[in-house]
């Protein structure tokens, strides 16, 4: 049966293993959001995978998945891209970053659906897990050039948010006039001539109320922010709240608050699978502020 573009109030037919694609200089955003139903984000340049709702064959060549809460459409697959990386055997395990609120459930989980499998406890392998703390900076493991932090989000339990850096050696301001002889005598001297700096790539905040926006402004730096935008009607507001997620006139509200900024493109993302694209289009070019209307993509 063809899919088709439903009218506001029906229900759409929606996809998760056809993923959407965004480029961004010398990476891609790839996969599929929709509250409820599932949520991944794939970088293969940075070897980062954003949650596990669905695991598409495209995800098996990744080794870092950062897992913003545990709610399913965020987590299920957390085992099958394990399982499928074994069954192809791929030498390298995946490495799966987990909130230390939920680390133990996750283990305990990932632990139960290998013996509901039918897999003894004798032969039990655990992936590699690792613990995130709030506010804590981590290295991925395979890519030392990359850096992480973790940060608290609010929603309707425990989860966090991920800003990317790349890091990057800078020469000293002191230095900056030296010539090539002056920095390599320098270098052989054992002086240390640069400053490791971090530069941000990409914010996720996973889901969120619209609040943790401008509490953890320090995303707007990044030139691309991954954020939820689950509801959009304008009755709708308090449900967004009660649920824990972001409603598009606190986004809007948040958007004017934060003005000009070093964010190129805004990624909507999560809306509520009763929306149809024609409705989401409609309200966002409404209620997103001027000065970010060409900066905002529509993640469907």
């Amino acid at each position: 049966m063809p899919e088709t573009l439903c009218t506001k109030g029906e229900n759409p037919i929606h996809n998760a293993l056809r993923q959407v694609s965004l480029l961004q200089n010398r990476w891609t955003l790839s996969g599929f959001s929709i509250s409820g139903l599932s949520t991944y984000f794939q970088i293969p340049e940075l070897d980062i995978c954003v949650d596990m709702g669905e695991c598409p064959l495209s995800a098996l060549s990744i080794n870092h998945i950062l897992l913003t809460h545990s709610h399913g459409d965020h987590s299920r697959c957390l085992m099958r891209h394990n399982s499928l990386r074994k069954m192809m055997q791929n030498p390298t395990p995946a490495i799966y970053y987990i909130p230390d609120p939920v680390y133990d459930l996750a283990h305990n989980m990932i632990k139960a659906e290998t013996l509901f499998e039918g897999v003894s406890e004798e032969r039990f392998e655990s992936p590699e897990l690792v613990r995130v703390k709030p506010y804590e900076y981590f290295t991925l493991q395979e890519r030392k050039d990359l850096d992480v932090l973790a940060f608290p989000v609010k929603h309707s339990i425990p989860a966090f948010g991920y800003t990317i850096f790349a890091k990057k050696k800078k020469l000293k301001k002191e230095y900056l006039n030296c010539g090539q002889e002056q920095i390599v005598a320098l270098k052989k001297n054992g002086t240390e001539i640069t400053d490791n700096i971090q530069e941000p790539l990409i914010s996720f905040m996973g889901d969120c109320l619209g609040e943790s926006l401008w509490e953890e402004r320090h995303i707007w730096n990044s030139p691309v922010v991954v954020c939820e935008c689950t509801f959009l009607d304008t009755d709708e507001e308090g449900m967004a709240r009660k649920k824990g997620h972001t409603h598009i006139d606190h986004l809007a509200r948040i958007l004017s608050k934060v003005g000009s900024c070093n964010c190129e493109k805004l990624v909507l993302t999560h809306f509520s699978m009763k929306y149809s694209k024609k409705h989401i289009f409609e309200v966002i070019s409404e209620k997103i502020p001027s000065e970010f209307r060409e900066k905002t993509v529509v993640f469907l």
